[in-house]
């Protein structure tokens, strides 16, 4: 599974797409499919389908009680949205998805490990600075 990385400053156009970093996509990219879909914080996260597919099975062991399962389930399912990579590597992200994430024409593209973010600049700005502490003390698990 491709892991994701960096950030890259992007534009969205009128017809709602930004240009996907060729680092991001795979070789042959035209058949490439991403779920879109409303992340934790006012961001759009936006998954290989394939790795989409196995996060929504993760709920059955990670989420045991059935109510909250579903409730997740419909949550993170009725928002989403599957795209395809069009010839010039760009990927629609639909209106609903764009008001959420209050996109503006700049936006931010972050590679999230097995997943690829959308931001407004602003907003991730903010998320970063307010979550630097934590930042700082979880780093040292890791030994960075």
């Amino acid at each position: 599974m491709k892991e994701y990385f960096g950030r890259y400053t992007n534009v969205l156009d009128a017809k709602g797409r930004i240009n996907l970093p060729a680092k991001f996509r795979e070789p042959d990219s035209r058949d490439q499919l991403f779920v879109l879909a409303r992340g934790s914080e006012k961001c759009i996260v936006m998954f290989p389908v394939g790795e989409w597919r196995r996060k929504n099975e993760e709920l059955d062991t990670l989420v045991p009680d059935g109510e909250k399962r579903r409730i997740l389930r419909r949550q993170l399912n009725y928002y989403a949205s599957q795209q395809k990579l069009d010839k010039q590597g760009r990927i629609n992200i639909p209106a609903e998805l764009i008001k959420y994430a209050e996109l503006d024409k700049d936006v931010e593209v972050i590679g999230a490990g097995k997943k690829i973010e959308i931001w407004n600049p602003k907003f991730v700005q903010g998320d970063l600075k307010q979550s630097e502490p934590e930042f700082q003390k979880l780093k040292n698990l890791l030994d960075f």
